[in-house]
């Protein structure tokens, strides 16, 4: 069965903020392409590239130290393309106050190795 889910955690680094100590929102859109890049993958088994990226609403901020979490899930497969929603939300391990920061649907397409579209 073709993999249709997938889970990234990890903690915000120091690297990863601004000056307030928030993530940058750059570096969570980096975050949602990686985990978007890799189920698309997997699940086509061929190189994928972004094709688009949907509205996202950063809700609230991601702290240094924060436990992050991102859940991908495919939502729609064309013939050359594969839709994924992506949910980003974090977590004050100290606190255990969780937040739901930002979701978005990202979409892929599979190329070949000329860089045309490929069937996925």
């Amino acid at each position: 069965m073709e993999k249709m889910k997938l889970k990234m955690s990890f903690l915000a680094e120091p690297s990863d903020a601004n000056y307030r100590g928030n993530v940058h929102g750059g570096k969570v859109m980096k975050w949602i392409d990686e985990v978007g890049y890799a189920l698309s993958v997997q699940h086509a088994g061929k190189y994928c590239v972004t094709k688009f990226v949907d509205d996202i609403e950063f809700l609230e901020p991601i702290h240094i130290g924060d436990l992050v979490l991102l859940d991908a899930k495919i939502t729609k497969i064309g013939k050359t393309s594969i839709r994924i929603h992506v949910n980003v939300s974090s977590e004050n391990l100290i606190d255990k106050i969780k937040k739901q920061n930002c979701a978005c649907d990202i979409v892929f397409v599979a190329i070949d190795e000329d860089g045309k579209k490929s069937k996925i």
